[in-house]
């Protein structure tokens, strides 16, 4: 039985009043229930129930596990028959398996059907079955699975068994609610025989016949009456023997309403409606209680536990289908109606498993809380000290506070949180016996650490990020379980007149406690010193003369697209792809980094067969320590690589480009340039291309130039994809230099062309205020002869920011924003200045785009950049203005 029950109808997410209501009807079904049991229930005895739950035999236990165990796996002979009837071309074993995953996550992490119809499209899609096909099983398996219940309700109310309540208008409350439900029963055989309704079914397929509806309805009813056993059995372990027939009548009127809840696994509301019936038919509320959480554990957590012990690596070890599967689902109506992205599918098992080692903390510190029971204590005192006792109780919830913190390191794949949480785990185990001889928490515990071993190779990452929202909720989580625990030992010290906080003995529960509040509050402490050090992200060096050496031959052989030379400024690190195979050999990424961004400047360099390698390395480096990986300005030939890799485009503008062949000064098309090399002997203008090693003389000349145009134009030096005035950058490259009567008046630093068919250009180009009109065009006529005269086959204009983006009724709404800023923020920046200027030169247009990762919010991912560029977010927040 699978609470996955309810199906969907509405096409895409709810808005407006809908939305809230999925909110205000869990909170009314629990308040409702809350407001019920405080009326209708004394006191609980906490004591009574945990004595209750350890007079349960252990192989009786274990029987009751493996029925429930039974139960779920029944409910995957749903997906099969349905999986027989569509004639889909797989084993009826792995129909079965991946039923028991689906079935077994849904019932305790449920989100409005979403988590088990999501896991059996992915799963299905992985296996090739076409997408229509998936859907028609998901789509009649959540129709199926209310028909039992229905079923059921019907056959409870022909044999008279009605729900056990408190009084005559609660009973005939619950007989209404009984009947409604069983209305479900003829609706289904209405709505499965209407073409129209069916729309969904895969086209040309016939309705579902009688037989298979019939089959249906039979298997769903044995699935909730197997359900309806394991509670049952829970029931009467614990010594609530009730008659079958008014169990199974209340069983059907609270499983009913916790699924109209809306609430995973009907959690409080039905375990609340079960407690309030069977108390007012005079069973103790400790031993209700007991069986109800005992019915938790087996029948929710340990499937849960088995479903994620078979599901591990079930969706990771065929990465490729997933990532191809994802693809599908997105552009299809059913998954984005449950609202559930693939990713989250596919990560979901190292969440629940963060989620159970958050809970395992959580064991460790309620079950100090707690007193023990009084036989077990008198079984430790017979065979161990005091000391080891009182340790042992101390060292648990030091144990207990650390978990729960790990807890988010386990979110964050960390090895190193992996390798603690094992660790914390199993000491955990063998301290909860010793203290107390807690069996059962021991055992929870020890199944966590398997379930986490099993996916040890999942746990790659280096670092995580301290600042990011996951850290600052998870964070949250552990201050507020401490402070529940501090509460609930200060109101234990409170209550307890004999309270004496040096009182050590084995039935001292209060000052046991008070002492281990201490504990608590120094695992608090061990951890954020813990996380402060062992989860930082290393720190990222910048290459020396010898690394950058390097690089140069690299760009030298395989060329450097169209920002290699930039590497040299120094401001960037450098990350080297490995060497996957012979003859692909090492590429090469110049990248910076701000905040928890990294930002490569265009595409890698390197073999030709490596770079596709290079960009999935850079991503997995920047996953291992919890950053963004971005490529900024990548142009438009490698785009297809980007998006193989996961990542979607952002476009930034448009790459200006000249063919040196078809330089001349001649013609209309050069016409400015024509008339600034004219007007240069009028001028006294003259040009000179200097070699390095320059001397200092003309590095002072030439820093001379550079501030008075910095000061003319109120800006502050950039950096990463701007130039900036450097003597160890300009090392790199030749300086053009145009001096009027031996002043010089302007400079710019040419960038040389890597590797066969590689760009010429200039980057840093500054001049004095007094210098003639058309002295940079001048300059930049002699720098394309110069590059046409050494044989370069294109020279470069450089970028022409926004230039061409969102220009389209279709494109996307952040483009067509920043299609707005082109067009209106000329104040700001003149990017139709800049835009209309290179356009004179009749140049080649190639986009450039930023890459991201899928789901980053790319305004935020801007402004990092410009922060970047920028120097810091100091000087981009407080610095000199952008010159336009």
């Amino acid at each position: 039985m699978s609470e996955e029950a309810v199906p969907h109808a509405e096409a895409g997410q709810p808005r407006g009043w809908r939305a809230r209501l999925r909110w205000l009807v869990p909170i009314v079904f629990l308040a409702l229930v809350a407001w019920l049991l405080v009326r209708g229930i004394g006191e609980f005895n906490l004591q009574e129930m945990q004595r209750t739950l350890l007079e349960v035999p252990t192989p009786t236990a274990l029987g009751i596990a493996a029925l429930a165990l039974a139960a779920v796996a029944f409910t995957g002979l749903i997906d099969t028959a349905i999986a027989r009837w569509l004639g889909l071309p797989m084993p009826a074993r792995e129909v079965l398996n991946l039923a028991f995953v689906a079935n077994a996550l849904s019932n305790t992490l449920n989100l409005s059907g979403a988590v088990g119809s999501g896991v059996r499209l992915l799963g299905l899609s992985t296996h090739g079955i076409p997408l229509p096909t998936s859907a028609a099983l998901v789509g009649l398996q959540v129709l199926s699975l209310p028909l039992g219940l229905s079923v059921l309700i019907v056959a409870t109310l022909a044999l008279g068994s009605t729900p056990i309540t408190p009084g005559a208008t609660s009973h005939w409350i619950a007989v209404g609610v009984l009947v409604a439900a069983a209305a479900y029963l003829p609706a289904f055989f209405v709505l499965t025989s209407r073409r129209r309704l069916m729309r969904w079914l895969p086209h040309g397929m016939d309705l579902p016949p009688l037989r298979l509806k019939l089959a249906l309805a039979a298997l769903s009813f044995l699935d909730w009456l197997f359900a309806a056993a394991v509670l049952y059995a829970c029931l009467y372990v614990t010594g609530v023997h009730v008659k079958a027939g008014p169990m199974l009548g209340s069983f059907a009127a609270a499983q009913t309403l916790g699924l109209l809840s809306l609430i995973p696994g009907g959690f409080g509301v039905f375990d609340g409606l079960m407690l309030l019936a069977l108390t007012s038919d005079g069973y103790e509320s400790a031993a209700v209680l007991s069986a109800l959480f005992l019915f938790r554990i087996v029948y929710y957590l340990v499937p849960l536990l088995a479903g994620l012990y078979l599901g591990s690596g079930m969706l990771a070890e065929r990465l490729p289908a997933v990532a191809r599967a994802s693809s599908r689902l997105r552009a299809h109506p059913l998954f984005g109606l449950l609202g559930l992205p693939a990713s989250l599918l596919a990560g979901l098992g190292i969440r629940v498993l963060a989620a159970l080692t958050f809970l395992a903390g959580l064991v460790l510190l309620a079950s100090a809380a707690i007193p023990s029971v009084h036989e077990h204590i008198e079984v430790v005192r017979e065979h161990l000290p005091l000391a080891a006792v009182e340790s042992s109780y101390w060292l648990s919830i030091l144990t207990g506070v650390l978990l729960l913190g790990l807890g988010r390191g386990i979110d964050g794949r960390l090895r190193v949180a992996y390798r603690l949480a094992s660790i914390m785990l199993v000491v955990g185990a063998a301290l909860a016996i010793t203290k107390g001889l807690h069996f059962g928490e021991a055992a929870f515990l020890l199944a966590i650490a398997v379930l986490l071993r099993t996916r040890k190779r999942e746990f790659t990452q280096r670092a995580m990020s301290l600042t990011s929202l996951t850290t600052f909720t998870w964070f949250a989580g552990l201050i507020l379980v401490v402070l529940a625990f501090f509460a609930a030992g200060l109101f234990a010290v409170l209550g307890d007149d004999s309270f004496d906080l040096w009182y050590f003995g084995h039935g001292e529960h209060s000052s046991k406690f008070a002492r281990g509040l201490f504990a608590a509050a120094l695992g608090l402490a061990i951890y954020l010193i813990w996380q402060s050090f062992s989860v930082r992200r290393p720190a990222l060096k910048h290459p020396d003369r010898g690394e950058l050496e390097r690089a140069r031959e690299v760009y030298r052989q395989h060329g450097g697209g169209e920002f290699g030379h930039l590497t040299f400024m120094g401001d960037k690190h450098l990350f080297w792809s490995g060497d996957h195979g012979a003859g692909k050999g090492r590429a090469v990424v110049a990248y910076g980094a701000v905040r928890d961004r990294l930002v490569a400047l265009g595409s890698p360099c390197g073999p030709e067969g490596g770079i596709k390698r290079a960009i999935l390395d850079f991503r997995q480096f920047a996953d291992a320590q919890d950053r963004v990986p971005l490529f900024y300005e990548v142009l438009e030939p490698d785009l297809s690589l980007y998006h193989d890799l996961g990542f979607d485009l952002f476009k930034l503008g448009e790459l200006a480009t000249i063919r040196l062949s078809e330089f001349t000064l001649a013609g209309k098309r050069w016409e400015d340039l024509r008339q600034a090399v004219n007007r240069s002997v009028k001028e006294r203008l003259t040009f000179e291309l200097v070699e390095p090693p320059f001397d200092t003389v003309l590095l002072s000349e030439v820093e001379r130039v550079s501030d008075a145009w910095l000061a003319d134009k109120g800006a502050r030096e950039k950096g990463f994809s701007l130039g900036r005035f450097d003597e160890d950058y300009f090392s790199w490259s030749p300086l053009a230099l145009v001096r009027r009567d031996g002043e010089l008046m302007a400079f710019a630093n040419v960038l040389p062309p890597y590797g066969p068919g590689g760009t010429a250009s200039v980057d840093l180009m500054r001049h004095v205020d007094a210098a003639p009109r058309g002295t940079m065009d001048f300059l930049f006529a002699r720098v394309m002869q110069w590059a046409r005269e050494q044989g370069h086959e294109r020279f470069s204009l450089g970028m022409a920011p926004l230039s061409a983006v969102g220009d389209n009724p279709y494109a996307r709404i952040n483009e067509r924003l920043a299609a707005l800023a082109f067009q209106y923020g000329g104040r700001f920046y003149n990017y139709q200045g800049l835009r209309r200027y290179k356009e004179k030169f009749g140049p080649e247009w190639t986009g450039a785009y930023l890459a991201y990762p899928r789901g980053s919010w790319v305004p935020g991912l801007l402004i990092d950049i410009a922060a970047l560029v920028a120097g810091g977010y100091r000087r981009f927040l407080f610095g000199g203005r952008q010159p336009g």
